[in-house]
């Protein structure tokens, strides 16, 4: 009963004798709890699915409350502010995670940083703006730049774009070469994207920075070694706790929370090699002390764990 109560039950008084009230109570088949008699009515509560079926079996009776969880939302939508505030949260929750806040460009030459972000200007991509088609815009920002810059991505992390590039005359052929695959960090290994070398551990294990993951030396049937070419990547899920502040303004707590999760986000990552992203975002904290408001999350991060 005490749980019913907390997500919410019609709390009745009817004007009835006991005899007739459990006679009502059987015929119709109703469920009925905490029954009380007082000496000229009769109090219970019953689910709110059956609310037309006590005002059709008896005559009078009076709704008095709705208890728990549900009382207090159907009452909260009788308050037009209310209904206001939720139809805001909801609108600024649609238009801030479809908004992009933030374009970071990643690359060799800082003239072609430049390039990149005055071409950007041209095409009237300029934050803050509503996220578009990353293929499309990755398409025609190369059109547009193909006589300067040789490779070029755009990745879409959270609120922000994130660009990175080769310049032409940076370009080179990638060539294979002998060096083991050595993880930067402590992690537990998400997925492997070898093209050649010799894997020393598998999948969801756990490894500790300096652990040789994958290996250039090959182990053949009759106990010989043969050395090996070693090309790829390792990615491993990698946790990190960060922590932003702020001072506290005259702003609705909603920017302030969103301000504070979009520095978090930048600070995460700002060190995230090709292919790097946020797995899970969890708060820990959101508090104001002194003036200053404070937030702390716990990020799970999927990495390239081999590239410095």
């Amino acid at each position: 009963m005490k749980n019913r109560k907390g997500f919410g039950l019609d709390q009745w008084k009817v004007q009835a004798s006991c005899d007739e009230f459990l006679w009502i109570t059987k015929k119709n088949q109703l469920e009925l709890y905490d029954i009380t008699l007082h000496r000229n009515y009769i109090q219970f509560y019953a689910s709110i699915l059956q609310r037309p079926k006590i005002y059709r079996c008896f005559e009078t009776c009076d709704l008095i409350t709705t208890t728990g969880m549900l009382g207090y939302a159907l009452r909260s939508l009788k308050k037009p502010y209310r209904i206001a505030a939720i139809l805001l949260s909801i609108l600024l929750w649609y238009g801030l995670s479809s908004m992009v806040f933030e374009i970071q460009i990643k690359g060799e030459k800082d003239e072609s940083r430049k390039l990149i972000a005055d071409t950007l200007k041209k095409m009237e991509v300029v934050p803050p703006f509503k996220s578009r088609d990353v293929s499309q815009l990755k398409t025609q920002l190369k059109k547009n730049l193909e006589n300067d810059i040789a490779w070029l991505e755009i990745e879409k992390q959270g609120s922000r774009y994130l660009i990175t590039y080769t310049p032409k005359e940076f370009a080179s052929l990638s060539q294979l070469g002998h060096e083991e695959l050595i993880a930067q960090e402590d992690g537990m290994i998400e997925r492997f994207d070898i093209q050649h070398g010799n894997k020393l551990h598998k999948v969801n294990e756990f490894v500790h920075k300096g652990d040789v993951l994958v290996s250039n030396v090959l182990e053949d049937s009759k106990g010989g070694k043969q050395e090996v070419y070693v090309k790829g990547r390792v990615f491993a899920y990698v946790w990190k706790d960060i922590t932003v502040t702020m001072d506290k303004t005259r702003e609705p707590k909603a920017f302030q929370y969103f301000q504070l999760l979009f520095d978090a986000r930048r600070k995460v990552s700002e060190d995230f090699h090709k292919d790097d992203r946020i797995y899970k975002e969890n708060i820990l904290q959101f508090s104001t002390d002194m003036g200053k408001i404070k937030m702390v999350i716990h990020y799970t991060l999927i990495k390239d764990i081999t590239t410095p």
